[in-house]
């Protein structure tokens, strides 16, 4: 399998070698502050107390001067500068001062302290005892061959310095032996694991029933054990505060979650890091979120309107949850910049409908987009006029791909059912950024090729992502593209 680099990956494995040959041509601190001290004899600001004007055109070139060779040591980019020094003479008693001029462009320490002493009739004699690198002509390579990743070689046709042998040949993983390798492993864990899964439904279950809850979720970063800990400690909170508890809860989702308060979706979420102290006092102020998850139908109403009847929806994330509150401001923030930019609203989008196109405030800050599932991404930070050009130039897009990921799903309910009973699985879901276009795909070819995996997926927990892993409770994670054998 062919490796390739992108230009950035080229851009930044050419800075590297630049960077070291330009470190090989550096003379260090103690070389350059020796080789300039008959230079700073001659122009230090402290010898010049009796004239004023030209101690301070001295300091200053000084810091200049300073901060080119710092930069240079660091290897930073340096831009030429000019500098001008008053020279008094260390050999005479003559009181006249000598005036300098010169440009500091040197592409290295050495060169610029050479400069230096030059414009200023110093001698050469320490740093002409100091060898130069063999790497400071004009060529570029390495004075000794540098072992470079693979793919630096796959990417640029040059021949490896050490032969053949070190370009190792890349195996490339199928779904079936990347299975056989691991499945020992995998069943493994989900036999380990099996008691702690049975401790979650049963507290799961218990919880939903005596609470009449209509579900509970786990949508944190941590794993599944963590969720057992902390339904029995929620579970304890219920047996202290039983008619608090129930009664806030009575008819809602309860969500462990990364943070706490009420989502945009009306759902209670509870923090997994919190203890139970910080869950009471979450659950006392549930019902003060009333009022603005109230507010946030009339809210996107108007929004719609401002954009000709555009549909918001609301997306739902795994791993991150908007809060009622949060959502509230950003609904407000886009709701006066889209006040303000009415006029080109009309210029741009005029009366025509946009009832089959859908938008999703996205958070505060991000890009303006149009996601793969057809719908626009709109951060509340961006001005409208910008807002309203983009749905203008892209709504047609839009639409239809957007009416195309409805069919999809369609598609795809009947692709993972088919699948999960081919390939006899316990679950199979997938992660929020593959597609329905992907998953069909995917599915489409397990079916076909299921013959092939034998009885390696059986009872399994499957996972389509970009990746092969292994996952804590003994779920597997698959490439959507993933190859089979031949």
């Amino acid at each position: 399998m062919t490796l390739f680099i992108s230009q950035y990956g080229l851009k930044k494995l050419n800075n590297i070698k630049n960077l070291v040959n330009l470190i090989t041509r550096c003379l260090s601190a103690k070389q350059t502050a020796k080789a300039l001290r008959p230079f700073y004899f001659s122009v230090h600001p402290d010898f010049f107390g009796k004239y004023p004007q030209e101690q301070a055109v001295n300091q200053e070139s000084l810091k200049i001067l300073h901060e080119y060779i710092t930069c240079q040591q660091k290897v930073i980019k340096t831009k030429p500068a000019q500098v001008t020094f008053y020279i008094r003479s260390q050999y005479t008693n003559s009181k006249e001062l000598k005036r300098v001029d010169f440009n500091l462009i040197g592409k290295s320490v050495r060169n610029t302290v050479i400069t230096v002493l030059e414009r200023c009739d110093l001698p050469l004699s320490y740093i002409n005892t100091i060898p130069k690198d063999s790497s400071q002509g004009d060529s570029n390579e390495f004075s000794r061959p540098i072992k470079w990743h693979p793919s630096f070689y796959a990417a640029t046709g040059k021949k490896p310095p050490f032969g053949e042998a070190f370009t190792q040949p890349i195996i490339e993983v199928t779904l079936r032996s990347w299975l056989r390798k691991n499945i020992d492993n995998i069943r493994t864990l989900e036999e380990s694991t099996t008691a702690v899964q049975d401790d979650i439904n049963k507290l799961r279950c218990q919880l939903i029933d005596h609470l009449e809850l209509n579900d509970i979720r786990w949508e944190s970063f941590w794993g599944f054990s963590h969720f057992r800990g902390c339904l029995k400690g929620f579970h304890q909170l219920y047996k202290e505060h039983p008619l608090q508890v129930k009664e806030t809860l009575k008819g809602r989702t309860l969500v462990f979650g990364n943070n706490s308060g009420v989502s945009l979706h009306g759902d209670v979420v509870l923090s997994g890091e919190d203890v139970r102290a910080d869950w009471i006092k979450i659950l006392r102020s549930v019902s003060a979120y009333d009022a603005v998850l109230e507010r946030l139908p009339y809210m996107e109403k108007k929004l719609s309107e401002l954009l000709n009847n555009i549909q918001v929806v609301r997306r739902k994330h795994y791993h991150h949850i908007t809060m009622a509150d949060e959502y509230e401001v950003l609904l407000n923030k886009l709701l006066n910049t889209l006040r303000r930019s009415q006029v080109l609203s009309e210029k741009w989008l005029g009366d025509e409908s946009l009832s089959d196109v859908q938008i999703v405030v996205e958070g505060e800050s991000g890009p303006l987009a149009l996601s793969n599932t057809g719908q626009f991404l709109l951060p509340a930070s961006v001005p409208g006029s910008l807002i309203v050009e983009f749905i203008a130039k892209n709504k047609e897009q839009g639409s239809y791909t957007l009416k195309q990921n409805m069919s999809y799903r369609l598609y795809e309910e009947k692709a993972i059912e088919e699948c999960k009973q081919h390939l006899e699985l316990k679950e199979i879901s997938k992660d929020e950024n593959i597609t329905c276009e992907q998953m069909i795909t995917c599915c489409e070819r397990l079916v076909t090729e299921y013959w092939k995996l034998g009885i390696l997926l059986t009872d399994t927990r499957l996972n389509i992502s970009h990746y092969y892993s292994m996952m804590q409770d003994g779920k597997i994670c698959i490439p959507w593209n993933c190859k089979m054998d031949e």
